[in-house]
């Protein structure tokens, strides 16, 4: 979780203004620290991504000095990134024995 939290909006950030601060290391708490963290992400995500401008999905950039690609490109490496984690995060609680809820319901 600590590594979506630190590179989304970071991410956005980046492709939108061409300036890559390298992402902060967020560890919260507690499960309701976290769940808040997230649900402040994911506003500052919805405010953000809209300001990206249209050729800069093409441009090729460094992301943090390390990754070059598309502005496209590095978008899409988060949202692999992401669905890679919750699939590891999913099958951990699963040898748990604990079912994680559905990753369809966003309730």
């Amino acid at each position: 979780m600590n590594e979506f939290l630190g590179m989304a909006v970071p991410i956005v950030d980046g492709v939108a203004t061409g300036k890559w601060v390298q992402f902060a290391d967020q560890k919260p708490k507690t499960k309701s620290e976290a769940l808040a963290m997230w649900d402040a992400h994911t506003v500052e995500l919805n405010e953000k991504f809209p300001t990206i401008p249209a050729a800069r999905f093409a441009e090729v950039d460094t992301a943090f000095g390390q990754w070059e690609m598309t502005g496209l490109g590095t978008i899409q490496y988060a949202i692999d990134n992401e669905i890679h984690h919750r699939g590891q995060g999913y099958v951990y609680l699963r040898a748990l024995g604990i079912e994680p809820p559905p990753f369809w319901d966003r309730h």
